[in-house]
């Protein structure tokens, strides 16, 4: 593998000093314009790039500040509001947050939160203005509209996304594993007696998970066996009551999963099922250990974590811009024993 291009082959290139190729870069005024256009072009030629941590610390230097205070990391939402993040009734984008901003002090870096639509930018603005503060490193949240695009100047930052978020999907993103977490889930039913476990969720997140959910739930109907007609998933725009209470009349699931909390779960009670006794209830989005709710947890802490950690690497590395071959990194969920499944009695006999 080639080493980086460094500035000592810049100048050897254009036949300068190395200080000569630090100032042109740095756009100081005693080099001339000609020999400035001759470095920038020697440099665009070779594939030579500024390291952003060496150029943190060299302006800390000048100014007499601490190296850290210039190693900032942008973490950025694109929630209607500022604060919808904080807000938000499921903690994954706050636990993520949080996760990451710990592991970030833990390296040296601090973690500032961004809100992409700031004062009405467009997203040159908010580009540009992360450029002048010098940050480099971009955690992106999850996007709540699947419509939103964002087009920055990619090739000024290394950039990491959070969760499943279709208009960064061309980056390196650390996620939950939801195909894991769909053959967890059945496979628990399964143990509890469950017979007709029925998933239902709303096409919007379907979407964003990029169906992985329904391929598992598809792939684990094989372990109840050739005969068992198992309930067809309930994928809906909304959650219309009359909708859910038609489905479950049709397909008389015995336990529901899939993003209950809210809405579903009204519905279901609504519907005058009572959790657990008529019908078990099992979550895909735990939001924390310990909770009533049965299902797996995603673990939002490790997973802002982890992101933190790659973002630092490409750093590090000095990578920017959208990387040829994007790497997802999953997060294995786990099993929250909850209270809204039970043992059936079919599963006790066996």
């Amino acid at each position: 593998m080639a080493s980086p291009v460094s500035m000592r082959d810049v100048a050897r290139a254009t036949r300068v000093s190395v200080a000569t190729v630090s100032k042109s870069l740095g756009n100081k005024r005693d080099v001339s314009a000609t020999t400035r256009r001759r470095v920038l072009a020697a440099c665009q030629r070779l594939g030579y790039r500024t390291n952003p941590l060496v150029a943190a610390l060299m302006r800390s230097r000048r100014s007499h500040a601490s190296p850290t205070s210039s190693l900032t990391l942008a973490f950025v939402t694109a929630f209607p509001t500022p604060d919808g993040w904080r807000t938000h009734p499921a903690p994954i984008f706050r636990q993520m947050f949080a996760g990451a901003q710990a592991r970030a002090q833990e390296r040296n870096y601090r973690l500032e939160h961004h809100w992409l639509f700031r004062e009405g930018m467009s997203n040159r603005r908010f580009s540009d203005m992360l450029e002048a503060r010098g940050i480099r490193g971009v955690l992106f949240a999850p996007v709540p509209n699947l419509q939103t695009e964002i087009e920055l100047n990619w090739p000024a930052f290394s950039t990491v996304v959070l969760g499943l978020t279709p208009s960064t999907r061309h980056f390196h993103r650390v996620t939950t594993d939801y195909y894991q977490s769909m053959l967890l889930v059945m496979e628990k039913c399964r143990q509890c007696g469950y017979r007709r476990p029925g998933l239902a969720a709303r096409r919007e997140t379907a979407t964003r998970l990029e169906h992985r959910w329904e391929a598992a739930y598809r792939v684990a109907a094989a372990a109840y066996g050739a005969r068992a007609a198992l309930p067809r998933p309930l994928i809906v725009e909304e959650w219309e009551r009359e909708r859910v209470a038609a489905w479950l009349d049709r397909e008389r699931p015995d336990v529901v999963i899939g993003p209950v909390l809210g809405k579903l779960e009204e519905t279901i009670a609504a519907a005058g099922k009572r959790v657990p006794d008529d019908i078990g209830l099992v979550g895909l989005l735990v939001p924390r250990a310990g909770d009533r709710l049965s299902g797996v947890l995603q673990d939002g802490e490790i997973i802002g974590r982890t992101a933190a950690d790659q973002l630092i690497a490409q750093l590090e590395r000095n990578e920017t811009g959208i990387p040829e071959h994007p790497i997802t990194h999953t997060m294995l969920g786990r099993w929250n024993e909850g209270e809204t499944v039970r043992i059936l009695p079919a599963a006790r006999q066996r």
